[in-house]
């Protein structure tokens, strides 16, 4: 009978001890900080009107990310027909030019023959060469050919036609350059649309979750006032009979 007496009293204290325990991890647990619903709603509501804002000007960004797109795609069209352009402008000139060469080759020969006719012809070629660099124009080369004693009304002619199709593939070329410029200015901008939007977009989707998340947070708080303040009946109590 005593060593029952000593169980019990060991059990009783044993528990004693536990409750003790129990009671200070519960005092000792910080008591979590009270929600103002009023604060949490205004929050709610400003992240609400943020994530609005900002979805308002991802859609801006992306429709003008799309504007930017479509103009790059029409400069490179451009740049494309300004570089056939330049070819076909360029091609024309050497085939006429090729003719002003035939025709000089197969001029008969002047009727004054200068102490020189080697140099003379020397300074013909060194003309024409110069003028297909563009170096001397068409009124230039054949004031040349005039002083050597190579001057044809045909050949003139052929010359004209030479030096206009001459300067319509350098206006071919310069047009071409001014293409390039071109897209290269909107490949620039439209990249920079396109980086605004993405980033714009990701902004808009995180600025949603933290709306809903706000939004759901405090509809827990109003939920668990309303169960506090007596929506739901206490346990033991009920309608009267």
């Amino acid at each position: 009978m005593a060593d029952a007496g000593v169980w019990v009293w060991v059990l009783v204290g044993g528990g004693t001890v536990l409750a003790l325990l129990g009671l200070a991890v519960f005092v000792e647990r910080p008591a979590e900080p009270a929600v103002d619903p009023q604060r949490l709603a205004a929050e709610a509501a400003e992240l609400a009107e943020h994530a609005t804002t900002t979805q308002r000007e991802a859609q801006r960004a992306a429709a003008e990310a799309v504007e930017a797109a479509e103009r790059r795609a029409a400069a490179q069209l451009a740049r494309d027909e300004a570089w056939d352009a330049q070819e076909r402008a360029e091609q024309a000139f050497e085939r006429a030019f090729a003719v002003v060469v035939e025709g000089r080759r197969a001029a008969p020969a002047p009727v004054e023959v200068g102490p020189d006719p080697q140099a003379r012809r020397e300074v013909s070629r060194a003309a024409l060469s110069a003028y297909r660099r563009g170096d001397i124009s068409v009124r230039e080369l054949r004031e040349v050919w005039r002083l050597t004693g190579d001057h044809d009304p045909a050949q003139e002619e052929r010359e004209w036609t030479a030096d206009r199709l001459h300067r319509e593939s350098m206006a071919a070329r310069r047009d071409y350059h001014r293409a390039v410029a071109e897209l290269r200015r909107v490949d620039r901008a439209a990249r920079i649309a396109e980086v605004a939007a993405e980033a714009l977009l990701a902004e808009a989707a995180e600025s949603a979750v933290e709306a809903q998340v706000a939004q759901d947070a405090l509809a827990a708080t109003r939920s668990r006032r309303r169960w506090r303040g007596g929506g739901r009946s206490r346990p033991g109590t009920g309608p009267p009979c």
